[in-house]
């Protein structure tokens, strides 16, 4: 009885729950007598254009065109923020210097560069992974940043009497202390990719699943809109379980569970 009464009142279980009842309410909405399926497929209209568009070929395309851009430009924004976050946050004579220019940009949407890069860069892939990562990097290094200011004093002290330098404070010591914001910091920089990513592939690209969204309104697909929707959550959800698990990997020694 325990064992039944933790498992229903578990993670698993509640989301899986949570995830059932959004279904069972889309399914009762589409059956409704007064519903228009070509404004609300129902989810035989939307695996059908599932079906078709992998049968096709254009999905993979589109899903494999997508995740390049996601990839590329969330390692190349996070790894920046990483070293500039890091560098900021432990060292006062650079945050002097950049915490201003940080500051000072980190407030304007990534999607507003679109614009300019359009007009310096044009249309093509630079463009749309230098969207990914100005979005990634932004979001990024405030988490890092805020991780290294809030290194406890004390293992500072400790290391310090132990007769280790500024500089191996920093790599032994700060950076590992600072882990679950970095990781939470990766965590909203994935967000924000598959958010700018699809605004940036919905301007000029011929192909990713931003494309097919844009060609989906453009002829009226709206089971096709619906499927893309249900895809790109899926991807993002797989990849925010996998930064999950990596956190939890390591931050075993914390005591604190998600």
């Amino acid at each position: 009885m325990n064992n039944l009464s933790k498992f229903l009142s578990g993670r698993l279980f509640l989301g899986v729950l949570s995830v059932a009842l959004v279904f069972a309410a889309y399914i009762w909405l589409t059956n409704r007598p007064d519903n228009n399926p070509a404004l609300l497929p129902p989810i035989s209209d939307i695996i059908g254009s599932f079906r078709t568009n992998l049968t096709s070929g254009s999905l993979m395309t589109a899903l494999g065109a997508s995740l390049f851009r996601i990839s590329t430009g969330f390692l190349i924004g996070t790894s920046l923020a990483l070293i500039v976050g890091c560098l900021i946050g432990w060292y006062k004579t650079i945050e002097y210097l950049c915490d201003p220019l940080i500051e000072a940009f980190r407030p304007i949407p990534p999607l507003a560069y679109i614009p300019i890069i359009i007009i310096w860069f044009g249309i093509g892939e630079f463009s749309r992974v230098l969207i990914i990562t100005i979005a990634c990097f932004m979001v990024c290094v405030v988490n890092v940043i805020a991780g290294m200011k809030n290194v406890p004093q004390v293992y500072v002290d400790a290391a310090s009497t132990m007769g280790a330098s500024r500089f191996q404070i920093f790599r032994t010591v700060a950076i590992p202390a600072a882990t679950p914001f970095i990781i939470t910091g990766y965590r909203i920089a994935l967000a924000a990719a598959w958010t700018t990513l699809v605004a940036s592939e919905l301007l000029a690209a011929q192909n990713g699943l931003g494309y097919l969204l844009q060609e989906g309104r453009r002829y009226f697909l709206t089971d096709q809109v619906m499927m893309i929707i249900v895809i790109i959550g899926a991807c993002a959800f797989i990849m925010d379980r996998i930064f999950r698990m990596i956190q939890a990997r390591l931050m075993q020694w914390s005591e604190a569970r998600e």
